[in-house]
């Protein structure tokens, strides 16, 4: 592995660590202001800014060659992997879109959205099965 790989991995790990800090600390903040809410506010917050940002960051970018690629690790592989990879799918279907793979699009969003619930309740069903 040549020096740019080390170059780019250093961004996305200092990015990583950075965007899960201020997503605990989002999720932290609502908890200590909002203890008693049912509904996931920090997730859908974080998921949705995130979209918004990595939308911003693709589109201020798509055109343009000032942004290196240290800096876009970092911002977007980096800082809103960190935050939330929620950003990744929703530019990934905006892509598709885009494209004009208007069925490829909607089969990864019911594919991402139903396969999610149904590994996340599978994993929580595993884990209750072995652990209690």
């Amino acid at each position: 592995m040549n020096l740019q790989f080390w170059k780019h991995a250093a961004a996305v790990v200092v990015g990583g660590g950075l965007g899960s800090f201020l997503r605990f600390a989002v999720g932290a903040w609502v908890v200590h202001h909002h203890p008693a809410a049912k509904f996931p506010w920090a997730t859908l917050g974080v998921n949705l800014v995130g979209c918004f940002l990595i939308g911003l960051i693709y589109g201020w970018v798509e055109n343009r060659t000032m942004l290196g690629a240290p800096l876009r690790y970092f911002l977007v592989t980096g800082l809103l992997g960190g935050f939330t990879t929620f950003s990744a799918f929703g530019m990934e279907t905006i892509y598709l879109l885009k494209r004009g793979e208007s069925g490829m699009a909607w089969l990864y969003v019911i594919a991402s959205v139903a396969g999610g619930l149904l590994l996340a309740w599978v994993g929580e069903r595993v884990s209750v099965g072995i652990l209690r």
